[in-house]
C-alpha cells in the first residue's frame, strides 16, 4: 500500500525527505519490523520510540511517523500525536474492517465482559454472526482464542477485525477500557452504538484522581465515536451524560426513568428474574445468572438488542439459557458449602458482590486481594467491604507483581474494624483451603478478584494459577 493511502485522515503536520513509496506492514515496536515498514514512533511511561527509530531503519523500516524531526534519512512524517495517528493507519492498512461490521463498544468500570458475553448469546441465538473482544480475549462465535489486553492496540485491533470480516462476522461487541480511550485506541472507528455500565473507582494508579478517571471515561461519547449511547441512568455519571445530549441516547435502569426499565426483581439459586418495560413492550425475564449487578448488564443487552431489530420475546427466549460468563459470579456445590468464584476486583464490584451474596443468608467467608502496582487507594476501601459483608475473611494475593505481598495484605487489613474475624494467608491455594476449613455445610465461600485468569503474576513472572483448579483439587 503507497504510504500516502495509509496517512488518509492522519493531520500531518510536517514531511521530511517526502517518498510515496509502498509499504508492507506497520510496526510500533522495533522488534516487530521487517523489510518496507512503516514505523510509528510512540512515547509511553518507560520508553521512547523515537529512541528507536534508527534500530527500526535498520531491520526494514522505510519511514517513519513522528511527533519531531529525526536526524535519519527516511521519510518522516510528523504529527501532534502518534497513538491517534498510529490508529488511523491501522485502519488505513486493513481496509477499515469496522466499516463493514456493526461495532458495539462498551464503556464502564463493571460489567463490560458480562454485557459483551450476554449480548453475543443474545445475537447468536437470533441466528446473527457475531464476534467479541474484551478481557476474555476473541471469541468468534463461540469458539475463543486468548487475548492480552481488554483492548488491543490498534494494530492487533484492525488485524483481528479483518479476520472477522473474512469470517462473515455481521456484529462486533468490543470491550473499551479507559486505558484505551486515553491512548486513542478507537481513533478513526465510529461505533454504530456504545454502552456505558457505570462508573466506580478503578485505575487511580494512573489517573491519579477520580475526576481524571471520569473525564476519560465519558470523552468517548462524541459523535464521532460513537453514534448512539445506551446509557445506565441508575449511575451517577451515566446522569450527567444523558444530561450533555452529546449523543443520541437509550437509557436504562431500576430506580430512575429510563426507556428500559426492570420492576419485581427476585433471585434465587436458580437466578434472576423481573419484569422488563423495554420501549413499552413488556416481557418476563428469567436468566441462570446471578446477582442484582447482572439485571443492569442485561437490561443494557435488551437496550441494544432492540435496537438492532430482536424481538424482545427472541431476547427473553435467549436469556432463559444464558450460560454463566467464565468468572463471573460462578458458582459450585463443594463438601457441603457453595462457592462463588468471581472477577469483583474494584471496590463497586466487591460491594455488589458481596451484598448480594449476603442477602440469601447463611455465613459468607471471603477470600481475596488487591494486585500490586495499581490504586492503593482502594485496598482499605475492599478491606471494609469485605469486612462488613462477611463473617470471616482471609487476605490473600492477587497478582502482586513487583510490590511486597504482605504491604498489600497490610493496606487491606487497614481498613477494616478492629473487631474483623480476619487472617492473612498469602498463599492463595492455602488460603482457599483455609477458608474450607473453617467453613460448615451451608456456608457460602466466596473467592474473589481473578475470576477468569490462570496466572499468578508474580515479579514480572506469570506463574500458572487457576482459582477453579484448586475446587477441583478440593473436591477428589
Amino acid at each position: 500500500m503507497k504510504i500516502m493511502k495509509l496517512l488518509e485522515n492522519v493531520s500531518v503536520k510536517g514531511v521530511l525527505n517526502f517518498s510515496d513509496i509502498d509499504i508492507d506492514h506497520i510496526a510500533a515496536d522495533s522488534r516487530d519490523v521487517r523489510n518496507n515498514t512503516l514505523f510509528v514512533c510512540l512515547t509511553g511511561e518507560n520508553a521512547d520510540g523515537h529512541d528507536y527509530a534508527l534500530q527500526a531503519r535498520d531491520k526494514g523500516a522505510v519511514a517513519l511517523v513522528t511527533t519531531r524531526r529525526l536526524d535519519i534519512d527516511l521519510p518522516q512524517f510528523v504529527v501532534d500525536n502518534t497513538r491517534q495517528a498510529l490508529a488511523i493507519i491501522a485502519g488505513n492498512f486493513y481496509e477499515h474492517p469496522a466499516e463493514r461490521m456493526k461495532m458495539i463498544t462498551i464503556v464502564g468500570t463493571n460489567g463490560k465482559t458480562s454485557t459483551a458475553e450476554i449480548l453475543s448469546e443474545i445475537f447468536l441465538f437470533a441466528g446473527r454472526k457475531v464476534a467479541t473482544i474484551g478481557t476474555l480475549g476473541y471469541k468468534v462465535g463461540r469458539e475463543r482464542t486468548a487475548g492480552t489486553l481488554t483492548t488491543p492496540d490498534p494494530i492487533e485491533l484492525h488485524r483481528r477485525l479483518s479476520d472477522f470480516c473474512k469470517a462473515g462476522v455481521e456484529y462486533v461487541f468490543a470491550e473499551a477500557s479507559a486505558h484505551a480511550i486515553y491512548y486513542d485506541k478507537l481513533a478513526g472507528i465510529r461505533a454504530n452504538a456504545t454502552i456505558f455500565t457505570n462508573l466506580t473507582q478503578d485505575h487511580l494508579d494512573f489517573f491519579k484522581t477520580m475526576e481524571e478517571y471520569a473525564k476519560t471515561k465519558l470523552s468517548y461519547f462524541t459523535l464521532s465515536n460513537t453514534a448512539l449511547s445506551i446509557v445506565n441512568s441508575d449511575d451517577a455519571y451515566g446522569v450527567k451524560l444523558l444530561a450533555a445530549h452529546k449523543v443520541p441516547a437509550v437509557s436504562y435502569g431500576i430506580d430512575n426513568p429510563a426507556d428500559v426499565f426492570a420492576i419485581d426483581v427476585a433471585e434465587d439459586e436458580s437466578g434472576l428474574s423481573f419484569t422488563v418495560n423495554a420501549f413499552d413492550r413488556i416481557e418476563n425475564i428469567a436468566t441462570p445468572l446471578r446477582g442484582r449487578f447482572n439485571v443492569y448488564n442485561v437490561m443494557a443487552a435488551i437496550s441494544a438488542s432492540m435496537y438492532f431489530g430482536i424481538e424482545l420475546s427472541v431476547i427473553a427466549k435467549a436469556l432463559e439459557s444464558m450460560p454463566t460468563v467464565p468468572g463471573r459470579f460462578q458458582t459450585y456445590e463443594v463438601k457441603g458449602r457453595k462457592v462463588v468464584i468471581d472477577f469483583a476486583h474494584t471496590p463497586d464490584g466487591l460491594r455488589n458482590l458481596l451484598s448480594d451474596i449476603a442477602e440469601g443468608g447463611g455465613r459468607v467467608l471471603t477470600v481475596f486481594g488487591c494486585g500490586g502496582d495499581r490504586d492503593h487507594s482502594k485496598r482499605p476501601l475492599m478491606g471494609a467491604i469485605a469486612a462488613k459483608y462477611s463473617d470471616y475473611v482471609i487476605v490473600t494475593n492477587d497478582n502482586p507483581r513487583s510490590e511486597e505481598e504482605s504491604a498489600i495484605a497490610k493496606d487491606i487489613v487497614r481498613g477494616m474494624p478492629e473487631d474483623t474475624l480476619c487472617e492473612v494467608v498469602l498463599d492463595r491455594e492455602n488460603a482457599i483451603r483455609r477458608a474450607f476449613d473453617l467453613s460448615e455445610n451451608g456456608d457460602t465461600v466466596v473467592i474473589a478478584g481473578k475470576g477468569h485468569e490462570d496466572y499468578m503474576e508474580i515479579k514480572g513472572k506469570k506463574i500458572p494459577y487457576s482459582d477453579r483448579e484448586v475446587l477441583q483439587k478440593l473436591t477428589r
